[in-house]
């Protein structure tokens, strides 16, 4: 099982709400596959995941197509847009596992950190599903938790640092994506605030 060899400081690290979806595993459950069955993934963040990697690999066609005709590029556009309403409902109207209740992390293409009520062990092993914001886009991973750190004791918190040991190439490319463009998005608040000032 190929893992991760990462330097924590060579990622952009951004304060972030998803979704996230914490299950400990044994040592023996590490595989190269976060979404294998034996996870049980909500049924709905597997769905988008899917959507979401058919996608990326059909996203070129769909230029490509709008250089020589135009009008079927532009109904296969409405047709992607269809299927991104359908998600987005299909997620919005989960039950049991609320897909829309975030909570706010801290996150790389390395790693997630995040606060829990409760400690877990360091060196132990979790299974993380993420829904990420706005796009809905679902990704799966195993990590390893790497920091412990008591932050308050009434009522307890704790802040878990974890490092992704599995992440499919997809996944990573997603989540690299996202963060650009959140970061993106914060830069360009950030000067529209500064203007207002001057």
């Amino acid at each position: 099982m190929p893992k991760l060899d990462i330097d924590r400081r060579d990622f952009f690290r951004l304060e972030d709400q998803i979704h996230l979806i914490k299950q400990p595993i044994e040592r023996h459950m590490i595989t190269d596959d976060p979404y294998s069955a034996a996870f049980r993934i909500p049924k709905q963040a597997l769905l988008i995941s899917q959507l979401r990697t058919i996608e990326g690999e059909t996203q070129s066609f769909i230029s490509q197509i709008n250089e020589t005709n135009r009008a079927l590029g532009t109904y296969l556009t409405a047709l992607d847009q269809k299927l991104e309403c359908l998600a987005r409902y299909i997620i919005s109207d989960a039950k049991g596992d609320d897909l829309m209740q975030k909570e706010s992390v801290n996150l790389s293409e390395g790693g997630v950190s995040f606060y829990s009520d409760h400690p877990y062990p360091e060196d132990s092993f979790l299974h993380l599903t993420m829904v990420l914001f706005p796009s809905y886009a679902s990704l799966a991973a195993i990590s390893q938790v790497k920091t412990v750190q008591l932050l308050d004791q009434q009522p307890t918190l704790y802040r878990i640092g974890s490092e992704f040991v599995s992440l499919l190439e997809a996944d990573r490319k997603q989540l690299s994506r996202h963060i650009r463009r959140k970061q993106s998005m914060e830069l360009r608040e950030r000067n529209q605030k500064n203007e207002q000032n001057e």
